[in-house]
């Protein structure tokens, strides 16, 4: 071999090391290891699986409402995600601060401003819920909560206008045809039926039992049972199906098993229960009595933690979704084993 075929030999080898490497930083590569929670010799309950961006997952280019707000520039991803609802054939649903009601559709490789025609203006969009091909939006600008279909067009609303003062979260409770709403300005949770009558209201501000104070967010089980992240009162409580109150766990702490800044929450197939906290920048697992089983997460831009983390949703096959706000992503985990 010549030199200067061994030249264009040892050009055209790193111009192919570079093409199946990406010409990946030190960063990236940190980012493509395998992170399990408990780390070894542990046996690993938690894993992580997948981060979703926007429309640059898919290698497409930028979606006309994206170059609408950007003047052409700039990526159709998320900006500052907030609430998060699973839907069907893998669709889910964000309201994102900057964007507004946004689709995100696995299957089809889609990315877009969702809602686009609802007879609803979706203005500064807050909790999302689906249930049954409905999606539910909660609406601080109008402060009510918008129904949609899975097309975006309006099928109804919930409350007048005015009704809800900041609709932060919703959750559907599929088994008994009702939605649950946390305002957190008026230190309440409004259960109605999914067809839009209210059937009775959980809490007040306070710091009593059954009371609240800033609350942030709310799961359901099976059995009904409603588990409300009390914000500033550092706990969560739980009430039957009919919002009599049953017990609560929590204070405030700087250590594993307490809270901070607690935010969202979320139940698995086994009933533990997970509490997003964004100032300790994890999701914390508990047993259904309220005692720490596992922490997932730290502060980091990598895919080991997150910067502040907002909501969390829980799939039937124990699939786990936040909102990493400040990374601007959605992060997946995948529970190994939660008995």
């Amino acid at each position: 071999m010549t030199k200067y075929q061994y030249l264009q030999f040892f050009l055209l080898s790193v111009l192919v090391v570079a093409s199946l490497t990406g010409c990946s930083s030190s960063s990236d590569i940190a980012n493509q290891r395998r992170y399990i929670w408990p780390e070894p010799p542990d046996s690993p309950r938690v894993e992580y699986v997948q981060t979703f961006r926007g429309q640059d997952d898919f290698g497409s280019s930028v979606g006309s409402f994206f170059n609408s707000i950007t003047g052409g520039e700039g990526s159709a991803n998320f900006s500052r995600p907030f609430d998060i609802a699973i839907g069907e054939n893998g669709k889910f649903y964000v309201t994102d601060a900057n964007y507004g009601m946004l689709l995100y559709d696995t299957k089809q490789k889609k990315f877009e401003q969702f809602g686009a025609n609802s007879t609803i203006e979706l203005k500064d969009p807050r909790g999302v819920a689906y249930a049954r091909g409905k999606i539910y939006v909660g609406l601080a600008g109008s402060k009510k909560i918008a129904v949609l279909d899975e097309n975006g067009n309006t099928i109804r609303a919930i409350g007048r206008e005015g009704t809800f003062e900041n609709p932060v979260d919703i959750v559907a409770d599929t088994l008994r045809n009702r939605i649950l709403i946390v305002d957190i300005k008026s230190h309440q949770v409004h259960v109605y039926s999914e067809n839009g009558d209210s059937l009775f209201t959980i809490g007040k501000r306070g710091e009593d039992d059954g009371e609240f104070n800033y609350p942030q967010s709310v799961a359901v089980d099976n059995d009904g049972n409603i588990y409300v992240v009390d914000g500033f009162n550092f706990r969560v409580e739980i009430f039957d199906s009919t919002g009599t109150y049953l017990r609560k766990f929590g204070q405030q702490g700087e250590y594993f098993g307490e809270f901070s800044r607690p935010k969202g929450i979320a139940l698995d197939s086994y009933k533990n229960i997970y509490v997003l906290d964004g100032v300790h920048q994890n999701f914390q697992i508990f047993n259904n009595e309220g005692q720490l089983l596992l922490f997932v997460g730290k502060f980091s831009p990598l895919n080991d933690g997150f910067q502040n983390p907002v909501s969390i949703a829980i799939d039937r096959n124990n699939m786990i979704y936040v909102t990493d706000n400040l990374n601007r992503r959605v992060q997946v985990f995948r529970l190994l084993k939660g008995d």
